[in-house]
C-alpha cells in the first residue's frame, strides 16, 4: 500500500521564517495545477446562471496539470478566488503569477472581455466582493447594484482587456475614460461612494491607434486568436509582478511589471509610482474576473507571495506532462528554468546551490530513471561552479550574483522510467554563504512537480477531502474519488447489464471497511445500481456489497464504472479523469484516534457479466502499471493544544531567546504571529529592544491535521529596575 493524496502533494505551500518580529518573513506559493488547497476559497456571484471559479485539474485538463479558472469563455460569467491566509505588510510584499486569457469561440466585435483583477485587502475584514463587469470584482458597480468595492480593499490591479476599469462610470471614482489593453490601478475601499476605490494610475499596452475595436483585437492583455486548446507559452505567455515597497518618507512605492516571453530573464517595467495609502498591517490576496457580451477564459497559475529585497529562487518547467519514452517529439525530455533573483544592494558570493530530482515521497530518482543532459547558467551570474554529482540526479555547487540581478540556470533532462505515483519532482535551494545576509530564507526554496504519462493504460485514484481533515466521530469524514488514466492509451470499458456486456473490460474501484465503521456513499452523483443485470442509463456505477469480506466483520464495496448507454465507453489517456466521482462518508467508532482509509482501482477483464472475475489488465503490461492502483491515507484525531510553561512569559530588555512549547510525542509545533496567519515551524524570538507586550500563537500538528491555537503573551521589561528579575517562561508576578 502506498499513502498518497493529490491534494496534499499539489496543495498550498506556506512558510514563515522569523528571527525577530520586525523581520517577519513569509512565502505563500500555489501552482494551482491540482485540486486546490483548503486555504484557497473560490466562488462566484449567481453560480447557477453565471458560474464560479474552479480548478480544471481532472475536469478540463489532465490530472495535476490544471489551472485556477476564474471564468469560462461564456457570456455573463463571474468568478473569484482568494487566499485565506494573512501576511504582514510591514516590509513590503511581492506578488508573482502567470495568467492566460483566451477563448474558444467568437464573441463578435467584443474581441474579449472583460478582464482579470488581483487585489490586496485587509485580512481583519470579512471578505465581500466588489462589482463585476468593468469593475472586475474590485470597485463598485452601481449598474449591477453593488455600491461598494472589495471589503477592506487596499489596492486593486486590473488586467483590463475591454477597458472599463479606468472609466469613471457605474460608481467607479475617477479615471481617464475607456482604455482597452491596459493595466489600471485603483485604491482603497472607503465607506464613502465619492471616494471609494479611486483611480490611481494606468498604463496602455501595445499600439493604441485605430480605434477601440482595433486595439481590443491585438494580443496584449488577452489572446485574440480563436482556438480550441489553450494557447501554448510560445503563443501567449504573461507573467505579472506587483511590488509594494515602503518608502522612508512614509509613502509606498507601487511597481507593476510583466514578462511576455517565458525565456526572458528580466521583466518589463509597466508602472512605478508612489502612493500615500498606508496598507493594513495584515493583508490577504484575491483574484476576480468577469465577462459580459464579450468573453474569455480567465486563468491563473504559479502564484508566489513573498517579501522583496532579498535572495530568492523560482523554478518552472517547459511541460505539464512528460513520458518515459520518446515517440518522435522528445516526449520524455523536460527543461527546467531556475531563476536566482538578487534584488538587494549587495552581491551574494558563492551562494550554495542544490538541485535534485526526487519522487513524491522525497526519495532520490536513480540515474537509471532520469538522466541530466545539460546544465547551462546564463551570463548574468558573476561566477558559477555547478557540477552534476556522480551517479546521482543532483546538481550542486555555488553561484555568485551581482546586486539587482536575475540569473537563469537551464537544466535539460530525459526521463527513462515511471517514478512513484507518476509524479516527477524537481526541487532547488539557493542559500547565502559566509558573511552574506538574507533576512528571508522562506523563498530560497522552490520545486516543480510534473505528471508522468505511462505507456498503455495506467489507472489511479484522485482523492479530495470534502470538509475536515481530522477524524470527525460525530459527522464522519467525507471524500471524493475520481478515476484517472495516466497512461498513453485509452481504457475501453463497459458496464454490466445485458448479455451484450459479457466479457468486456471493467473499471473497478474497491473499498474495504473495517468492523465498527459506518460507511455512507449515498451522496455519490447519479447513484448506483446494485444488480449486474440492471440496464439503467442513469446510474454511473454498479455497486456490489460483500459482507464479512475479506474476513468476519469487514465489508467490501465494489464499484464497476457504467456508461450512459449499453455500449463500449472510453476513458482517454494522458491524465484524463472519469467525470463521475464516488463520494462517501466514513465514520469510525467512538474513541478512534487513527485509522487508514484505502481505496483501489483496477482495469480488469470480465468473465461473463460479472463484477471483476478476470485478470487485472494492467498487470499484463511490461512493466505492469499497477504500483499506483491503491491510495492509502492515515486519518488522525485532532491533537490537543501543546503544553506551555505559562500563558504569560517575561523577557528582559536585550534578551535573545526563542519561545518554547512542548508537543506530544510524534507531533510538531506550529507557530503564528496572528490567528489565521502564515504558519512557521520555527519558534519566534520576540523583539526586546524596547519595552512592550506582544502576542503569539502555537499549535501542534500530527502530520495530518492541526490542533487548536494556544495564545502566549510576551511582556518585555527592564530587568535592571527589578530586584528579582524574572526571566523567560516564568509566570511569577512582579
Amino acid at each position: 500500500m502506498f499513502k498518497f493524496n493529490f491534494k496534499r502533494c499539489i496543495s498550498l505551500v506556506i512558510v514563515l521564517f522569523l528571527c525577530q518580529l520586525s523581520n517577519a518573513q513569509f512565502t505563500i506559493t500555489d501552482n494551482f495545477r491540482g485540486s486546490g488547497s483548503s486555504d484557497v476559497k473560490v466562488g462566484g456571484s449567481n453560480v447557477a446562471n453565471q458560474g464560479e471559479a474552479y480548478f480544471t485539474s481532472g475536469v478540463d485538463d489532465p490530472v495535476n496539470s490544471g489551472w485556477l479558472r476564474i471564468t469560462k469563455a461564456l457570456g455573463n460569467q463571474r468568478g473569484y478566488a482568494y487566499i485565506d491566509r494573512s501576511f504582514p505588510s510591514t516590509l513590503g510584499l511581492l506578488v508573482d503569477f502567470e495568467y492566460k486569457m483566451w477563448r474558444n469561440a467568437s464573441d463578435g466585435n467584443y474581441n474579449g472581455a472583460d478582464g482579470l483583477s488581483f487585489f490586496l485587502f485587509d485580512a481583519n475584514v470579512p471578505f465581500l466582493l466588489g462589482g463585476y463587469g468593468g469593475s472586475l470584482g474590485y470597485a463598485p458597480n452601481t449598474g449591477g447594484n453593488v455600491s461598494t468595492g472589495v471589503s477592506g480593499g487596499y489596492i486593486g490591479v486590473g488586467l483590463d482587456a475591454y477597458g472599463n476599469f479606468s472609466n469613471a462610470n457605474e460608481g467607479r471614482v475617477g479615471g481617464v475614460g475607456v482604455v482597452a489593453n491596459a493595466i489600471t490601478i485603483r485604491g482603497a475601499t472607503t465607506n464613502d461612494p465619492a471616494t471609494t476605490n479611486p483611480y490611481l494610475n494606468h498604463v496602455p499596452l501595445g499600439t493604441q491607434t485605430g480605434g477601440l475595436d482595433a486595439v481590443r483585437a491585438r494580443n496584449e492583455i488577452d489572446f485574440n486568436t480563436i482556438t480550441n486548446t489553450r494557447p501554448t507559452d510560445a503563443q501567449f505567455y504573461r507573467r505579472v509582478q506587483l511590488e509594494v515597497v515602503p518608502n522612508p518618507s512614509g509613502t509606498y512605492r507601487i511597481i507593476v511589471r510583466w514578462k511576455q516571453n517565458i525565456n526572458d530573464i528580466n521583466f518589463t517595467p509597466l508602472l512605478d509610482f508612489n502612493s500615500n495609502q498606508v496598507p493594513p498591517e495584515l493583508l490577504k490576496l484575491g483574484f476576480a474576473a468577469s465577462t459580459g457580451g464579450g468573453f474569455n477564459y480567465h486563468e491563473i497559475r504559479n502564484l508566489l507571495i513573498t517579501t522583496p529585497n532579498n535572495l530568492r529562487v523560482t523554478k518552472k518547467a517547459n511541460k505539464d506532462v512528460v513520458r518515459s519514452v520518446n515517440v518522435g517529439s522528445n516526449e520524455n525530455r523536460i527543461t527546467y528554468y531556475i531563476e536566482v533573483v538578487n534584488d538587494t544592494d549587495q552581491a551574494y558570493t558563492n551562494a550554495t546551490f542544490l538541485d535534485e530530482l526526487v519522487d513524491v515521497n522525497g526519495n532520490a530518482i536513480p540515474t537509471s530513471m532520469f538522466t541530466i543532459n545539460s546544465v547551462t547558467p546564463s551570463n548574468n551570474f558573476t561566477n558559477t561552479n555547478l557540477n552534476i554529482v556522480t551517479n546521482q540526479n543532483k546538481i550542486q555547487g555555488t553561484v555568485t550574483i551581482a546586486p539587482k540581478t536575475t540569473g537563469l540556470i537551464t537544466v535539460v533532462g530525459t526521463l527513462n522510467a515511471i517514478p512513484s505515483y507518476n509524479l516527477l519532482v524537481n526541487k532547488v535551494s539557493v542559500l547565502p554563504a559566509g558573511q552574506d545576509k538574507d533576512f528571508d530564507l522562506a523563498n530560497n526554496y522552490a520545486n516543480v512537480t510534473t505528471s508522468v504519462i505511462a505507456e498503455n493504460v495506467d489507472l489511479l485514484l484522485q482523492k479530495q477531502t470534502i470538509g475536515a481533515n481530522c477524524i470527525d466521530v460525530t459527522n464522519g469524514n467525507t471524500y471524493e474519488l475520481k478515476v484517472a488514466n495516466m497512461g498513453a492509451v485509452a481504457a475501453q470499458y463497459r458496464r454490466t447489464g445485458s448479455s451484450n456486456d459479457n466479457n468486456k473490460n471493467r473499471i473497478v474501484v474497491t473499498k474495504v471497511i473495517p468492523a465498527g465503521f459506518t460507511y455512507n456513499d449515498s451522496a455519490t452523483p447519479d447513484g448506483f445500481v446494485t444488480s449486474f443485470t440492471n440496464t439503467s442509463n442513469t446510474a454511473r456505477w454498479t455497486k456490489v456489497t460483500q459482507n464479512n469480506t475479506p474476513s468476519t466483520g469487514f465489508t467490501t464495496y465494489i464499484y464497476i464504472a457504467r456508461g450512459d448507454t449499453d455500449a463500449d465507453k472510453t476513458l482517454a489517456g494522458g491524465g484524463t479523469a472519469l467525470p463521475y466521482p464516488i463520494r462517501y462518508t466514513i465514520t469510525p467508532p467512538s474513541g478512534t484516534t487513527s485509522y487508514t482509509d484505502t481505496s483501489t482501482v483496477e482495469y480488469r477483464s470480465a468473465n461473463g457479466n460479472t463484477a471483476y472475475n478476470g485478470n487485472n489488465l494492467e498487470s499484463s503490461y511490461s512493466p505492469p502499471n499497477t504500483a499506483n492502483n491503491s491510495i492509502s491515507e492515515i486519518i488522525k484525531a485532532v491533537p490537543a493544544q501543546p503544553t506551555i510553561a505559562s500563558s504569560t512569559v517575561y523577557y528582559c530588555l536585550g534578551q535573545v531567546e526563542p519561545l518554547s512549547a512542548t508537543a506530544d510525542t510524534g507531533n510538531t509545533l506550529v507557530w503564528y504571529l496572528n490567528q489565521g496567519g502564515v504558519p512557521s515551524n520555527i519558534p519566534f524570538t520576540p523583539p526586546t529592544a524596547k519595552r512592550g507586550t506582544y502576542k503569539y500563537y502555537v499549535s501542534q500538528s500530527n502530520g495530518v491535521c492541526e490542533g487548536p491555537l494556544k495564545e502566549i503573551t510576551v511582556i518585555v521589561r527592564n530587568c535592571k529596575m527589578i530586584t528579582n528579575p524574572i526571566l523567560i517562561n516564568k509566570s511569577r508576578s512582579l
